[in-house]
């Protein structure tokens, strides 16, 4: 009893508790369908363009079936009832006629891009034939609901359209038919009979939604796994173009001068390979340039070698700003190089040589020990080799550019001399 006399009820904690429980595991069965990849995934973007194509073409080779069905049934009736020729052959050449119109529109502009809506339209306007059928031929009554309660189950097996569609469309359908079973002119059908087809009708288009709901959530799974694996193929092709960038890294790295970033030894044997056989193949002649530092040893010795490290990168970048793009250069040994040139003959090497010793004394480096001009210079060797020289070793290449720098640091430095 309350102060005031007014008697309540009070509930009892299991009641409270049994209240809460529902309350806690509807929300959290909510949360579950909502989180779950029927409706996350099957909601996104990408999957809903792969429906609606799928929606397309299935929607054309089903309305093919229904024109050509159609078609069929309007013998077999005539057949059977050719005193109504004419009414049966408008009806199935209405239905038919629909089917062949929604065939066509499905892959027209602007409606290809809604096949959905095309497609519920046009079967419910089926649906609706098949009734008509009915209700202007009592005596087809029978087949009539036979095709009504078969339709779900078809568009079911046909169509794999958004579940929020084919709920829309089983509502629609279910009443068309529910008012034909309810409303069928038909002497033989008896209250107890449209009872017991309307309890048949309901078991149908919940048999259809079950059906849509098993086979969309197998296509849903089917598109997450396929999404997995293209995610994992894109992952791995990925990994492989990485592999691939840091192994051509590396090889450039085992090929590569890690002071100058001119090239080893290794390089300069896997190019000469490459050039003897272009001279043996082509008849191309290449000249081959040895490049000495003048008086480098008094850099380390007076600046020390780091400043001697800077001289030779700096060396080495105005090679390369001089050479063509086909042209390399290598480092030899300490402060000496080799360049491996492209030329025609004499002439052209004797110029190309000249441009590179102009282009490092060009770039100003300061030495003060190296008079007169008190910046670095170079002495160059060079030898031009063509496809007779093939018979001759690398080595034998290499001792006549070496006699030619050799000539060049005795008679004066910071000037080209070639053998021969």
């Amino acid at each position: 009893m309350s102060a005031h006399g007014d008697s309540t009820t009070l509930s009892r904690p299991g009641e409270i508790g049994r209240t809460r429980f529902g309350v806690a595991g509807l929300r959290s069965l909510l949360e579950r369908v909502r989180t779950s990849e029927y409706v996350v995934l099957g909601g996104g973007r990408r999957y809903r363009a792969v429906q609606r194509s799928r929606t397309a073409t299935a929607s054309r080779v089903g309305f093919l079936l229904i024109a050509g069905s159609a078609a069929f049934d309007a013998i077999v009736l005539v057949d059977r009832q050719p005193g109504q020729g004419p009414v049966l052959l408008a009806l199935n050449g209405t239905m038919a006629g629909l089917a062949l119109a929604g065939w066509w529109l499905v892959a027209r502009r602007p409606l290809r891009h809604y096949p959905e809506a095309v497609a519920f339209v046009l079967t419910l306007a089926l649906v609706a034939a098949t009734a008509a059928t009915g209700l202007v031929l009592p005596v087809l009554a029978f087949e009539t609901i036979g095709y009504l309660l078969l339709l779900p189950v078809l568009i079911t097996l046909i169509l794999p359209w958004r579940t929020v569609t084919h709920l829309r469309w089983l509502a629609a359908a279910g009443v068309l038919a529910l008012g034909y079973i309810q409303f069928a002119p038909s002497d033989g059908l008896t209250a107890d009979d449209r009872a017991d087809l309307i309890v048949v009708l309901l078991i149908a288009l919940v048999a259809s939604f079950a059906g849509h709901l098993l086979l969309q959530r197998g296509q849903i799974r089917n598109f997450g796994q396929l999404q997995k694996i293209q995610a994992l193929r894109r992952q791995a092709d990925a990994d492989m173009a990485e592999l691939a960038r840091v192994h051509r890294a590396l090889e450039e790295t085992a090929r590569t001068d890690p002071l100058t970033g001119a090239g080893n030894r290794i390089r300069l044997g896997e190019d000469l390979r490459a050039a003897r056989a272009r001279m043996n193949r082509l008849g191309h002649t290449h000249g081959l340039i040895a490049v000495d530092l003048d008086r480098f040893k008094v850099v380390n010795d007076r600046l020390g070698h780091l400043a001697g490290d800077d001289v030779l990168r700096e060396t080495v970048a105005a090679i390369k700003r001089t050479i063509r793009a086909d042209d390399f250069v290598y480092r030899f040994g300490g402060e000496e190089f080799l360049i491996i040139v492209r030329v025609p003959d004499q002439e052209s090497l004797a110029a190309a040589g000249e441009r590179i010793r102009a282009a490092v004394e060009r770039a100003a480096l300061p030495h003060p020990e190296n008079p007169p001009s008190g910046v670095v210079t170079v002495s160059l060797g060079g030898v031009l080799v063509r496809p007779a020289d093939l018979a001759q070793t690398d080595d034998e290449w290499f001792a006549r550019a070496d006699a030619a720098l050799y000539e060049a640091k005795e008679t004066g430095r910071n000037r080209v001399v070639l053998a021969d």
